[in-house]
């Protein structure tokens, strides 16, 4: 059977160190690939990668970089049950004047409704999420 550790979804600045080719990135990934582990992202996460590749000065390298990235991923979607999650997670933090960034929230919202382990950089801010198992990136 399997574990949330061993689906894993991949946020948006861990995506941006495998694109830049960060070494302790790339060789955990790597041994994630290699370990049979589901590598995902969202598609939150998706629209991330491709905003900051628009605005970036080497559009066309980057948007090449991007979906080559992605097609070895499988892209999560936000369906009912995620948003339904965003909503009560939002609405629980709100309350305790705890707020977070809405797509950092839907994000944590689709791992915790999908029982997907988030692997990011920023596990300080996304520790609000009650429920999320996080693994601190490299």
């Amino acid at each position: 059977m399997e574990t949330d550790k061993e689906r894993i979804i991949i946020d948006t600045d861990v995506l941006v160190d495998m694109l830049r080719g960060e070494e302790k990135t790339v060789k955990v990934i790597s041994e994630f690939e290699s370990r049979k582990r589901i590598l995902s992202t969202t598609v939150i996460n998706v629209f991330e990668l491709y905003y900051g590749a628009y605005k970036s000065k080497k559009r066309l390298q980057n948007l090449n970089a991007t979906r080559r990235l992605l097609e070895r991923i499988i892209v999560l979607k936000m369906g009912s049950k995620s948003a339904e999650k965003a909503g009560q997670i939002y609405a629980e933090l709100e309350a305790m004047g705890q707020t977070i960034g809405l797509r950092d929230l839907m994000v944590g919202a689709i791992a915790v409704s999908r029982g997907y382990t988030l692997i990011t950089g920023n596990v300080k801010h996304m520790q609000k999420i009650k429920g999320l198992n996080l693994m601190a990136a490299p």
